[in-house]
């Protein structure tokens, strides 16, 4: 009994760590990531999401700025980035709850 005990206290300090790491390092690059490839997409080229040289992370904080370069495209920041990966998986989850909902 005592050996399962010595077991608990690793097994949910492990489970707390993968949660952490889920929330603070991971969402935050599936978000940049979706905001890169769909934003890109489904403006046809207009909007861009994109990371400049002198940042060397992707994260929920950072300079939120956004670009209008000479070519007329709109260049936005990895932080905006983030945040707007965040709006489209809203969305999306939104719609598959309220999908379900009328289902039914």
């Amino acid at each position: 009994m005592d050996f399962i005990a010595g077991l608990i206290g690793p097994i949910v300090e492990l489970v707390i760590g993968v949660v952490w790491w889920t929330i603070f390092d991971a969402l935050p690059t599936i978000f940049y990531f979706t905001a890169f490839a769909l934003l890109f997409a489904a403006t046809f080229g207009k909007v861009r999401v994109e990371f400049p040289e002198r940042l060397t992370r992707i994260g929920w904080t950072g300079a939120l700025h956004i670009r209008r370069p000479s070519e007329g495209r709109l260049i936005l920041s990895p932080a905006l980035g983030v945040i707007a990966g965040f709006v489209i998986w809203a969305i999306i989850a939104s719609a598959v709850i309220i999908a379900q909902a009328y289902r039914s």
